[in-house]
């Protein structure tokens, strides 16, 4: 790897601008993250026997010691946690992978108590659901428009059951009675699907929801459609549960929270009962058939208007099978409720909530365990602190705070009958601030205390502290923007635009340094004619006024500020695949020019990179003349340290990696510059520089750019790291000009005077002018 460097000759007339770069190699800095953050999120769970939890984790199933807590055992080889199914009693799993470079898909079976892959073999997709017989090695699948019968030891399809299904419907029409009385209410999905399924426990039957008014009865030995389970109020059914003894069969339909249980062998229904103003997430018998388990999920109606969220509910209800009535109740402090799993022998329950796994003791309705240190799958994106000594991660009802050094979680903040919603973090990282409808409250980031709130803010998700850490902008559910002072909290501000918007959408909003200019990222219109602008304010005697606006093409993030040496500030503005440059200029913004990248973007301290992501890894741009630098692959980034040495990415579900990029952003060239000279005044090269040649490193050539102010014979010389001369290239007399473009640059081949390679090391180069 060979590195070039500029050579200050104090002999010579012209000034000469310093450019330094060193040579950093892959080993300086590894692609190792420097933290991680929360542990891996498991989605699939089930009890192999009293003692033993399996569960499913990015890339493979863990075993989970019900006494300890603890993981005892991994193994297995999984591309897609959701793609996985366990047999009724937890001794068998099933899971699809896909491999890309095949594009293949391989249904494994696995034995749980051996560790071992039974068998695998290639099917034509993936499957919608997977289930188990009790009895034979069979092994239902559905892909939504056909059910499968294999095989699962040799790996050979049975057959496919046949049968003329009814109409299915897309959207879910449905009536519940809650505490304000009757309503209605629809929910809609697409394709029809089917949405559960489950074996007898004789395995001679197969119950099949779906999106239809009804249940189905397929029988293994016929592979037909021989029946159905009549009377569901809704249109579609979204999940079953059959009693151990076979004598029961239970639905539910999740929007109207209504359960219903039926006589298998009359296929009758015996009654039903709606469960609460929430949602069934999931159903289960007890194991000694006596009892229905309905697990219910937040929904957020109201009982009053004094607190929005006050009756979100996630429990789980206990229904006598015989009598029909709901005997008894019990919740954790977590709220979405989504699974929950019960032990072989009845007496402990797991339950899945998204910020939490709770083990339950059900005889004495206490936690066994609780397992909460990951962050959650609808969280908002977490944020690294501007320190880069802590990470916060806010979702509907908790607030997660990690230490980067100690890499443990320290705070778990419920909402309780609230709900959380936008944050941002303080520049000087002691605060944060977090939007708890209807006020926002201002926290501090090491206790979680509240140190006081700005009331009457209603639902937002975007708000953003200002880069001198004493205002706070808001997108409100109004749609007015919002400026809040941090010391003056009864002065609120809402932002004057004056150009007509309809229907305004914001996608993200930022203070410029020295909170001069405020700016946000707007949609307006509806449907097919939408319009994108970049609104900008500036702050005259501390009140912000419009300043302009620019229509834009498509974006969706939140933009960055730099600041120029000549006091112009730059705004650039990131989409999905290409990033804007804008100057802020008196009364307008002036495009500068675009190019391919993708949010989100950060400006160096010193302005003169541009940090964002491309191609899925962090790059790092010059982003006066649209270069990339050249440098090692990192993952993409989502949150950085105010210096940029620091930065987060994603990865494994549930789980963050905290990057050390310093030796990288340290080491970028840069020049020395007299203060308050401009190298360009009124279109004319005002004085000679010599700038970094590109790419740097390189192997085995790069180019050399330089600007010159008059007429000039111009030769380069290069020099190793002992001072020898290596190598001179003449241009001859040139005339004034940019010489930066590729184009126009010397072009150095790495070759000497002799015209040898030059070995891997640091040179150096002047300018004769």
């Amino acid at each position: 790897m060979k590195i070039l460097t500029t050579l200050f000759d104090r002999g010579l007339k012209v000034h000469i601008a310093i450019f330094c770069i060193f040579c950093i190699s892959s080993t300086v800095f590894g692609i190792e993250p420097i933290a991680t953050i929360g542990q891996p999120l498991s989605e699939k769970h089930a009890f192999l026997n009293n003692e033993t939890i399996v569960q499913v984790v990015p890339k493979h199933f863990q075993l989970i010691d019900t006494n300890t807590g603890e993981v005892k055992d991994e193994f297995g080889n999984i591309t897609n946690i959701y793609n996985v199914w366990f047999s009724p009693e937890g001794l068998y799993a099933a899971n699809v992978n896909y491999i890309r470079e095949n594009e293949e898909y391989i249904l494994n079976v696995w034995d749980i108590n051996s560790r071992e892959k039974i068998n695998e073999w290639n099917v034509e997709s993936s499957f919608r659901l997977v289930a188990f017989s009790p009895i034979q090695p069979i092994l239902a699948t559905s892909n939504n428009k056909q059910i499968n019968l294999w095989n699962w030891k040799t790996g050979e399809l049975i057959g496919n059951m046949t049968g003329k299904r009814r109409t299915t419907h897309s959207c879910f029409e449905y009536e519940k009675i809650h505490l304000h009385g009757k309503s209605s209410g629809r929910t809609c999905q697409s394709p029809p699907t089917d949405l559960d399924m489950v074996f007898t426990p004789d395995g001679r039957y197969i119950i099949v929801a779906s999106m239809r008014s009804d249940i189905e009865l397929w029988s293994v030995e016929t592979l037909n459609l021989v029946g159905h389970l009549e009377g569901h109020t809704g249109n579609w059914v979204d999940g079953v549960a059959i009693s151990p003894d076979g004598s029961r069969i239970a639905t539910y339909e999740r929007q109207s929270a209504k359960v219903y249980v039926w006589d298998m062998e009359t296929t009758q229904q015996l009654w039903s009962a709606v469960c609460g103003n929430g949602r069934i997430s999931e159903i289960e018998f007890s194991p000694d058939n006596q009892h229905l388990y309905v697990a219910t999920q937040t929904a957020g109606l109201s009982k009053s208007g004094d607190n929005p969220w006050e009756g979100w509910e996630d429990n789980v209800r206990v229904f006598d099978v015989k009598l029909g009535q709901q005997i008894d109740t019990f919740e954790t402090k977590f709220r979405r409720l989504n699974a929950m799993h019960l032990s072989p022998d009845g007496n402990k329950m797991l339950l899945r909530y998204s910020d939490g796994i709770v083990l339950w003791d059900i005889q004495q309705k206490n936690t066994l365990h609780e397992w909460s240190n990951f962050v959650a799958f609808w969280a908002d994106n977490p944020k690294l602190s501007p320190d880069g000594k802590t990470v916060l991660s806010v979702s509907e009802n908790f607030i997660k705070t990690w230490d980067v050094a100690s890499q443990k979680m320290q705070l778990l903040i419920s909402a309780n009958d609230y709900q959380f919603e936008g944050f941002a973090i303080s520049p000087d990282s002691n605060k944060f601030a977090v939007v708890k409808e209807p006020r926002i409250e201002i926290r501090d980031i090491q206790t979680g205390r509240v140190d006081f709130q700005f009331p009457h803010i209603i639902s937002s998700e975007h708000i953003v502290y200002s880069q001198t850490g004493n205002r706070l902008g808001v997108v409100p559910i109004w749609r007015d923007l919002v400026i809040l002072d941090i010391k003056n909290p009864d002065r609120i501000q809402r932002l004057p635009i004056d150009i007509v918007l309809d229907s305004p959408d914001y996608y993200g909003i930022a203070f410029s340094e020295n909170d001069r200019y405020f700016t946000a990222i707007c949609r307006s219109g509806r449907n097919n004619n939408r319009d994108y602008h970049v609104l900008v304010w500036k702050l005259v005697r501390n009140t912000y006024i419009f300043h302009s606006a620019k229509k834009i093409p498509y974006t969706s993030s939140h933009p960055a500020f730099t600041s120029l040496g000549d006091g112009s500030t730059i705004l650039a503005v990131p989409g999905w695949k290409e990033i804007q440059i804008f100057r802020i200029q008196d009364n307008n913004i002036n495009h500068l020019y675009s190019f391919d990248g993708s949010y989100p973007v950060q400006f160096t301290l010193d302005g003169n990179y541009l940090l964002a992501n491309h191609d899925s890894h962090f790059q790092i741009w010059n982003w006066k003349n649209d270069r990339k630098i050249n440098h090692k692959q990192y993952p993409k980034f989502i949150s950085m340290s105010r210096d940029r040495t620091t930065y987060m990415s994603g990865g494994v579900i549930g789980q963050y990696s905290i990057w050390d990029v310093s030796n990288l952003i340290n080491n970028l060239p840069y020049s020395v510059e007299p203060n308050g000279k401009q190298f360009v005044t009124l279109g004319q090269i005002k004085r000679n520089q010599l700038m970094q040649n590109y790419p740097n490193p390189f192997n085995p050539e790069t180019w050399i750019p330089f600007q010159l102010a008059d007429d000039s014979p111009v030769s380069i010389d290069i020099f190793n790291s002992t001072g020898e001369l290596v190598r001179t290239i003449s241009q001859g007399t040139m005339k004034a000009g940019d010489y930066s473009s590729q184009s126009d640059a010397v072009h150095w081949d790495g070759n000497n005077n002799d015209g040898e390679s030059v070995s891997s090391g640091i040179y150096f180069y002047t300018i004769n002018a």
